[in-house]
């Protein structure tokens, strides 16, 4: 088992190919990097960091009032598969890292995605706070209607709805005005809406759910990440939705 404490860096010999010469390289990895690389909203090109979306706590005993799209890293460096991949598929991701480069690249936006270096020590990061052995791939539950309609939505508790909005939303949407997220949120759509956009996000989730595979479009510019069945619950979205379309809308500026 790898601890951050204890552990200074790790040096690896890594085969670089090209189409003229095979090079080889020294990388050395340090978790104490990347933790730092965890944090930082550096990384992307948005904001977003990989502490906005996954913990790197164990949630069940450490609480800090918010719901994350995705589920803790603490214990998931040695899943045997992310993102949903069978273990056995050849194209499985071969450690949490590179599966991490799926949230730069999709989520943060980063056209540069993270060096072999960066890689390295994400890694060693990961694992340091890994105290299982082996731990299952996770199923996914993304709880998208196949049906597209996202019917029963409304109704919901604003009072409730406030209070999962600051643990759940306000980091993108402070208010429900622009922050991380580009504008403010619109408060006058159908419930159907805004039900879609919590549990597909900017597509991927339809894509991960077998819906639509061109659901999610890379030239969009979206990067909202879904919310699955096991992080929000039905009740949960009726809820937040109540409180969203309670927001006041922004007034319109008038030229004076």
């Amino acid at each position: 088992m790898i601890n951050a404490l204890t552990v200074a860096g790790a040096i690896v010999c890594i085969l670089i190919a090209t189409p003229a010469l095979a090079q080889r390289m020294t990388l050395r990895g340090d978790p104490v990097e990347g933790r730092i690389i965890y944090h930082s909203a550096a990384v992307g090109a948005n904001g977003l960091s990989c502490y906005d979306c996954h913990s790197d706590f164990d949630e069940k005993r450490e609480k800090d009032g918010l719901i994350r799209s995705g589920h803790s890293l603490y214990n998931a460096a040695r899943r045997g598969a992310f993102w949903g991949q069978d273990p056995k598929s050849p194209n499985v991701y071969p450690d949490i890292a590179h599966a991490a480069v799926v949230c730069v690249e999709h989520f943060m936006l980063s056209p540069d995605k993270l060096t072999a270096q960066q890689l390295l020590s994400l890694q060693l990061y990961l694992l340091s706070i890994n105290r299982l052995s082996d731990t299952p791939a996770l199923a996914l539950a993304s709880g998208a209607d196949k049906t597209g309609e996202y019917a029963r939505f409304d109704g919901g508790d604003r009072i409730r709805g406030r209070q999962l909005f600051y643990a759940a939303c306000h980091v993108c949407h402070p208010n429900g005005k622009a922050g991380i997220a580009p504008v403010a949120l619109a408060t006058d759509k159908d419930p159907s809406y805004y039900a879609r956009t919590i549990r597909e996000g900017d597509g991927l989730g339809a894509v991960l759910a077998g819906i639509d595979p061109n659901a999610y479009d890379p030239k969009s510019g979206k990067f909202m990440p879904f919310f699955g069945a096991d992080i929000l619950t039905n009740r949960d979205i009726r809820d937040l939705i109540a409180h969203i379309k309670s927001i006041p809308s922004a007034p319109i500026a008038t030229p004076r």
